[in-house]
């Protein structure tokens, strides 16, 4: 019997968990997280009794392998369509609804549900930050602090794409494809609203010189608790001032927030502000993953294809169905 294919992940994000979901019967497989939790930007916090979905705010299907999953999720309940009205805000102009050219869905009762459920079974190191892959082709280890692992046969790198090209060593032939991969930071504000709010909306695409999408959380399916807002900054301003010091950007993004809606003392006390340096892709790598066969090293994440949940996942699916014709000493 022909020995199983040794692979170690570095990320478990949604690209990362479905390529270990899709290899776990035929190969052994390790994921390294840096979080303490699954999900990368299919993320929920908790502060106090308030949720917020503070990376992705939906996900649409445009795939059917990935309509599949979403249908199997639905099915149990962990998955189910955001029929709120999200419309269109431009300062000194009337509100204008947004019709979505496919339906909008989330997770239940969290965004992190669904990466969770993928999860399940998985050999996942969480807590554990990669420094460094070191070896060769078949004999690769991941170093993280004092941590050594492997050896594997695969290594598969599914961070953003600056992080990726930091990681993977120099042989790797697809460089250049990561280097040319744009990505784009974020900023997300968490506001628990009074009770009595009056909610307008349930999302809105803003049109504004540092706000890009407001979102009344708790219109989503399975949301419970106070009123909670969810607002980001557009992605020009956030590249801008992503290294400005935390404090000033919470002051603009305020004044910013201002101009749509009314924020009272009290609320604005409650503000908690999340970077993202890598969000949205701009630019994307036109691969559904990137694998070099000679240094047996691999790419995937939403970068390859676009800044969607749905591309996180085909991009993992398609690199797992590539690696199921590889055999443990490589090709």
């Amino acid at each position: 019997m022909a020995a199983k294919l040794r692979v170690g992940i570095v990320g478990a994000g949604m690209a990362g968990l479905t390529v270990a979901k899709s290899l776990a019967k035929v190969a052994d497989v390790t994921i390294f997280e840096k979080s303490k939790g699954v999900g990368g930007r299919m993320a929920t916090r908790r502060i106090g009794d308030v949720a917020f979905d503070h990376g992705a705010q939906y996900f649409t299907v445009r795939d059917e392998e990935f309509g599949n999953l979403v249908n199997e999720a639905c099915s149990i309940g962990l998955v189910k369509p955001w029929m709120g009205d999200v419309v269109s805000l431009a300062e000194g102009n009337p509100v204008r609804r947004v019709f979505p050219s496919s339906t909008r869905y989330v997770a239940v009762p969290s965004m992190t549900a669904l990466p969770k459920w993928i999860s399940a079974g998985l050999d996942i190191r969480l807590g554990l930050r990669v420094d460094e892959i070191i070896g060769e082709p078949a004999r690769w280890h991941i170093r993280a602090g004092d941590v050594l692992e492997g050896p594997f046969d695969w290594i598969i790198v599914t961070a953003p794409a600056a992080q990726t090209a930091a990681l993977l060593p120099s042989m790797f032939a697809h460089h250049q494809i990561i280097n040319n991969v744009r990505m784009h930071a974020c900023f997300t504000l968490m506001i628990t609203r009074d009770a009595n709010t009056i909610v307008p909306f349930s999302g809105a695409h803003v049109s504004d010189p540092i706000i890009g999408w407001i979102a009344f959380n708790q219109t989503k399916p399975g949301r419970t608790g106070p009123a909670s807002v969810v607002v980001n900054a557009n992605s020009a301003w956030a590249d801008s001032n992503i290294d400005l010091p935390v404090d000033i950007v919470h002051a603009e993004m305020m004044i910013g927030l201002q101009r749509f809606m009314r924020i009272e003392l009290a609320e604005a006390k409650t503000t908690v502000l999340h970077k993202w340096r890598y969000a949205d892709v701009e630019t994307p790598a036109r691969e559904p993953f990137l694998w070099d066969k000679q240094t047996q090293l691999a790419a995937c994440g939403d970068w390859c294809i676009a800044g969607r949940v749905e591309a996180a996942y085909m991009s993992g699916l398609s690199l797992a169905k590539a690696l199921k014709g590889v055999s443990a000493v490589g090709n």
